[in-house]
């Protein structure tokens, strides 16, 4: 009788050891997926952005359409309010942030557009009316009124400007891909088309 319990527990005890071995195979290959998708999630950090009153949001190699108007915005102010004092200090908060596919031609530029405002005494202020993102083309347009006075002269001239710009993100770092400025209104891809519109009827 007590042969025939015995046998009966032993059973009983190999069954549940083996329910216990499966049970922490499960076990361990739930924490192995738990630490693999943990190591290889990316972080989202969430911003206010200084020009925007709108949440932004950012990863290690994107970001939200507000985070990307909000650099424009700001990149459009640093840009549009040059005056001969204050290139070297807008050259240092610029250059950081250039892709190195555009790095050279850039600040080429920007060294010839400094010599002109240094050797013609120009200051220029920008007014900022509107910062728009276009999903289509990846591109922030930050728009508004450009302010020039030169030596000897204390009228401003007033012309419509827009700063255009591709801001890519790297390693939670915003990079600058592509700058153009240019008179008038953001040439978004309406504005384009319009533009071909009118070329044509002529």
């Amino acid at each position: 009788m007590n042969l025939q319990n015995f046998k009966k527990s032993y059973a009983q005890l190999v069954v549940g050891q083996q329910w216990t071995r499966g049970m922490l195979a499960m076990t361990i290959l739930a924490l192995l997926i738990a630490v693999f998708a943990l190591v290889n999630k990316t972080e989202r950090v969430v911003l206010q952005p200084v020009t925007l009153t709108d949440e932004a949001w950012i990863e290690e190699g994107r970001a939200s359409e507000s985070y990307k108007t909000g650099w424009g915005a700001y990149l459009g102010m640093l840009m549009g309010n040059i005056t001969p004092n204050k290139l070297g200090f807008i050259k240092e908060r610029l250059e950081p942030l250039l892709a190195p596919e555009i790095y050279g031609e850039t600040m080429q530029a920007f060294e010839a557009q400094a010599q002109d405002l240094r050797d013609n005494r120009i200051s220029l202020r920008f007014e900022l009316r509107s910062a728009d993102y276009e999903p289509a083309t990846d591109k922030v347009f930050a728009y508004g009124y450009r302010y020039a006075t030169g030596s000897g002269t204390k009228e401003e001239q007033r012309t419509e400007r827009t700063y255009e710009f591709e801001i890519d993100v790297r390693k939670y770092t915003p990079e600058i891909t592509h700058i153009d400025t240019y008179p008038g209104k953001p040439r978004t891809q309406k504005m384009l088309r319009m533009m071909d519109r009118s070329e044509d009827s002529e």
